[in-house]
């Protein structure tokens, strides 16, 4: 793919997850990778004998493959499952692997409590390997195969971005979905001027950065909305909501790229977005970013690849 193509298939493969659980999330990845990965082998259920504890084998790096795909999200339980399927793993298929990779269709990313579980499991078990997969992973794999084999898999066609056409009308229902529930104790950062090296300080993946400087072009528009409203403190109010929903994901654990996962699902919650709608919740995303409710600045003297020196 190309990389508008790549670009428009996050937001296809973002709503795909939502609707994917238990044994069809299992299809899917199993299906993305014989797509995408030549020596994984998709290992199914059979008779008495099950899956084996495994949901598919990688042979060339020896990689065995758990799914855990609730309809609800639970960190107990999914600690739980990752904990049986590693026992069950190690019990039925010792010697077949050295990394225990725990496959998840948060699209959030995973829990902190799943990743202290993970840092248990490999003090437990130094010989092998552990890794997480999801979302992220799913699309830098997709990412490098054929336009209309990702279409197929995804079961949507990739909307070009170039082709998306975004207009006040989408935005609107998101911005007022925004301010239809109040926070009274939450308060609004101090207002700063944008760094003109956020984007690159803020450690997103060059795709999330190009689609947030997109985004950017219809900051105006947004303005322009509030400036219209009669409520003068509609806009703090959303910003704080932004602002304290960003602090909770940071205070998680999360990485960059699930952080804005995170304030994407807050912004649009599990609604199946046409493309111009996840261009809007895009837009709506850089604007918050630009005006540094979402994303810690760069700090005074900051460029890429060079460390600020404490004083």
């Amino acid at each position: 793919m190309d990389f508008y193509e790549r670009l428009s298939m996050r937001g296809v493969l973002w709503t795909r997850l939502h609707d994917l659980h238990g044994n069809a999330f299992q299809t899917f990845f199993h299906d993305l990778m014989t797509l995408c990965v030549p020596g994984f082998v998709d290992v199914r259920t059979h008779g008495n004998l099950g899956d084996l504890a495994s949901d598919g084998l990688d042979l060339h790096d020896g990689k065995l493959y758990a799914c855990y795909a609730p309809e609800t999200v639970d960190a107990a339980a999914t600690i739980q499952k990752f904990k049986s399927d590693l026992a069950g793993a190690i019990k039925k298929r010792s010697g077949q692997f050295t990394t225990f990779v725990f496959v998840h269709n948060d699209v959030r990313g995973v829990h902190p409590e799943i990743s202290a579980a993970l840092a248990e499991a490999r003090a437990a078990h130094p010989y092998l390997s552990f890794e997480v997969m999801g979302m992220r992973h799913f699309r830098d794999l997709l990412g490098k195969q054929d336009s209309q084999d990702v279409e197929t898999l995804l079961k949507s066609p990739l909307p070009m971005q170039h082709a998306v056409s975004v207009g006040l009308q989408e935005m609107e229902e998101l911005l007022a979905d925004l301010a239809s529930t109040r926070v009274t104790d939450a308060s609004a950062p101090d207002i700063e001027k944008v760094s003109s090296h956020k984007l690159r300080y803020s450690e997103l993946t060059d795709l999330s950065q190009a689609e947030l400087r997109d985004g950017l072009r219809h900051s105006k528009l947004i303005s322009n909305y509030y400036e219209q409203r009669i409520d003068i403190t509609e806009r703090d109010d959303v910003a704080a909501r932004f602002h304290a929903e960003y602090l909770a994901a940071v205070n998680d654990g999360l990485d960059a790229e699930d952080v804005l996962l995170r304030l994407r699902e807050f912004l649009a919650g599990n609604r199946l977005p046409s493309a111009p709608s996840y261009r809007a919740q895009t837009a709506v995303l850089a604007y918050f970013f630009e005006s540094c409710d979402i994303f810690e600045n760069a700090p005074p003297g900051w460029e890429p690849g060079v460390p600020v020196i404490a004083s």
